[in-house]
């Protein structure tokens, strides 16, 4: 092995290292900043320091200057706090969570990059404090934020919440993995002897077609004409062959036997083997739970939202490629309580409430095979007009349609793609995408989520999940031509029901089951394939759904159920409608598993009457959209006109608030990029002025700013502002995905 070799398995290992250490840091600070007790604090400011300092020492060994030097910086704080335990400022906290999410960018930067500003600026800020400072740092320059370090193109939260390459395991793990292992020996021996036999009974085969030639011609020529010698010897072949087929069937009995019995101790080995192997990727939940606690704390600093984060259930253990799927949705979540459900500490006081926000986090073990996952807050609860209001803007239904709507239903609308209540776009919230990208993830696991609200009283998340990604039972059924899946779990029953059952009501297909109007639906028709002849007297329905939403699926044959192995399916076939994912069957045949929410999502929208039925408002392709951007920077204006005008918009620029405003009184546009802070008029003015226009009052505008603060944004949002997107974070992505939203 090389010296380079060498050096990157060490900085693997590093990583590893470095990881658990940072979680340390972070788990540490927060626990200071809750106020421990005087004991309780020398000890945590003890072990932050050791963690400090053998971060410091690792990074060293592994030649990452940069990592050691920020690291020093800390080692100093930590060392003038255990000389001087007095009250830290919150501003001071403010600064090391910056060094520690510093340190956990630059840990996945594959070498030791040059520092950047930010690194410089913050490296500053703490050596001042381990100088022996007590006050607080200087406060954070309002200059536009330095250029991004060279981070991969993931999204800063998914990245906070990665699991990892690798996990740590205990040995009565590995000890009862290894002897289920052993024990596959045996196995091999087996399988080996019995191929051995099946060759031996081949040849048993050769002998007797040679045997068979030897008399072959005696059958051809007719008996009658042989000779006596010729018909002995035929009979004596005959009695040969009784005894030889006597000896080859007790062969092959012996063998079928031994078959049998091997299938099943190899069933059983091989049940065993796999339930270890699943124990070694089954993970505590705290594995995810505690990175919640840094992340509520930020989102809480900066919507200056008081949260008090309960976490409950951190021992429970879960198939980590669960925990991967999970962890997005999981955000959504959380980010949707803070932002949208609890309420600022004067709004809470106002309705006498605690000031501070209660937030849980918690995960329950229902049986062997499923957990409960609660995401709870005692917030402002969900606006259901709101709701309803913003599913008619998106429109997912007419305002008509959303008056009929029951409670259920419209809670039902939360999930929906496009739905947000939120008044202005920003980083964490306002594109309606987040809620349903949470219950997709939950669905695509074999799961189910449900919402429970009361206003001023708070919302409810409950996600039931399967421990494992294991496997279950499923039902073959075949449309159109082709084999499907079908969990067992999802089935109401399966009827057989006659051509003569089927009635049909307000121009759809429904049957009967206990006395209640069921909708039917072809399976090949909502999945898009060729419907077969229906030449059979009978149908087989397969009924999905509970209660009220049940639906029935006409296929073309209900063939047999088994157990499944689920094969997630990857990119690009990743989102395919109505299907949750491939397994094989035991012939070999690989076949696609139904997501049979999707199944009864489509199957309603399909069985909807043309009349009720809203096509989208058409959009005049041929002409490109085109955008006003107002920026008194030249290097800005550029930079945006280039990322516009290269997804296909035409661009105008003005050089600030006076000239966007001349310029659209002038001409039309489709929407306004707009920065703040501009000479003569400034972007919050500029956006003001827009809204009081008649004519410009629906106009689309985007504040792209440096301006990151909560007071900001919620001046853009006062102002009128559709979207906010913060320069220090920006990605040219986030400002295409936004306009595509509103234009």
């Amino acid at each position: 092995m090389t010296d380079d070799e060498f050096l990157l398995k060490l900085r693997e290992a590093f990583v590893i290292e470095a990881e658990e250490h940072l979680h340390a840091l972070t788990s540490g600070l927060l626990e200071l900043e809750k106020g421990a007790d005087e004991t309780r604090r020398t000890e945590t400011t003890e072990t932050i320091y050791r963690e400090a300092h053998s971060l410091k020492g690792a990074a060293r060994a592994v030649s990452r200057d940069d990592i050691e030097s920020v690291c020093q910086a800390l080692e100093s704080v930590f060392a003038q706090w255990k000389q001087n335990p007095a009250p830290v400022a919150a501003e001071t906290f403010d600064v090391l969570n910056r060094a520690v999410d510093l340190l956990a960018r630059r840990l996945r930067l594959p070498d030791a990059a040059v520092a950047t500003a930010d690194h410089a600026e913050i490296t500053d800020m703490m050596r001042q404090l381990g100088g022996g400072s007590a006050q607080p740092p200087p406060a954070a320059r309002t200059t536009p934020a330095p250029a991004p370090e060279p981070e991969p193109p993931a999204a800063p939260e998914a990245e906070t919440l990665q699991l990892g390459g690798a996990v740590r395991v205990r040995m009565a793990k590995l000890d009862s993995l290894l002897r289920h292992a052993e024990e596959m020996i045996g196995v091999k021996l087996t399988v080996g002897h019995q191929a051995a036999e099946l060759h031996a009974l081949s040849g048993v085969f050769a002998a007797w077609r040679k045997e068979w030639a030897g008399v072959r011609d005696i059958t051809r020529s007719g008996l009658t004409a042989q000779s006596p010698a010729a018909l002995a010897k035929l009979a004596g072949f005959l009695e040969w062959n009784q005894d030889y087929m006597r000896t080859v069937e007790k062969r092959l009995t012996t063998l079928a036997a031994t078959a049998a019995r091997d299938e099943r101790s190899t069933g059983a080995l091989i049940d065993d083997l796999l339930a270890d192997a699943k124990r070694l990727v089954m993970l505590p939940f705290a594995t995810l739970l505690d990175v919640f606690p840094k992340i509520v704390r930020d989102l809480g600093r900066d919507q200056r939202k008081e949260i008090a984060l309960h976490l409950d259930g951190r021992e429970i253990e879960i198939d980590k490629r669960i925990l991967h799927e999970m962890k997005d949705a999981l955000l959504h979540l959380v980010r949707n309580s803070i932002d949208h459900g609890l309420e600022e500490p004067r709004v809470r006081t106002a309705a006498h409430k605690p000031a501070t926000g209660s937030l849980t986090l918690a995960v329950t073990q229902l049986d062997g095979s499923k957990i409960e996952i609660l995401i709870a807050d005692d917030g402002a609860g969900i606006d259901l007009e709101k709701v309803k209001a913003a599913a008619v803007r998106a429109g997912i239904l007419s305002e008509e349609e959303a008056r009929k709507l029951d409670e259920k239903a419209a809670l039902s609308l939360v999930f929906a793609s496009g739905v947000s209540t939120s008044r202005i776009i920003t980083e964490i919230s306002g594109r309606g995408l987040g809620m349903a990208i949470a219950r997709e993830k939950v669905e695509r696991l074999g799961g189910t989520i449900a919402i429970e609200t009361a206003r001023g009283a708070g919302t409810t998340f409950r996600i039931v999940l399967p421990v494992t990604l294991a496997t279950f039972q499923g039902v073959l059924v075949g449309a159109g031509g082709q084999t499907f899946v079908i969990p067992t779990v999802k089935i109401d029953r399966i009827k057989r029901v006659t051509h003569d059952e089927i009635r049909t009501v307000e121009n759809r297909e429904t049957i009967v089951l206990e006395g209640r109007i069921v909708a039917l639906a072809r399976l090949s028709e909502v999945l898009g394939l060729p419907p077969r002849a229906e030449a059979d007297a009978h149908i087989e329905v397969v009924v999905l759904g509970t209660a009220e939403n049940r639906i029935g699926f006409a296929v073309d044959a209900v063939m047999s159920e088994q157990e499944v192995l689920v094969k997630i399916i990857g990119k690009p076939l990743v989102r395919v409608r109505n299907i949750a994912g491939a397994t094989l069957l035991a012939s070999g045949s690989p076949v696609l598993i139904l997501n049979t929410t999707e199944l009864l999502q489509n199957a309603v929208r399909l069985s909807s009457a043309p009349g009720r039925a809203r096509p989208r408002k058409a959009e005049p392709a041929a002409r490109p959209r085109s955008i006003l951007v107002a920026d008194d920077s030249i290097t800005s204006r550029m930079l945006l006109k280039n990322i516009l005008e290269s997804a296909g918009y035409i661009v105008t620029v003005a050089i600030d608030g006076v000239d966007a405003l001349t310029a659209l009184k002038t001409h039309d546009f489709d929407a306004l990029v707009s920065d703040v802070e501009m000479p003569r008029m400034d972007g919050f003015d500029l956006t003001a002025k827009v809204r009081a226009d008649k004519k410009l009052g629906e106009l689309p505008v985007v504040l792209v700013t440096a301006l990151g603060s909560r007071e900001h944004q919620e001046r853009g949002a006062e102002a009128g502002a559709n979207a906010y997107i913060v320069k220090g974070s920006f990605d040219q992505s986030n400002l295409l995905e936004v306009l595509r939203k509103l234009v």
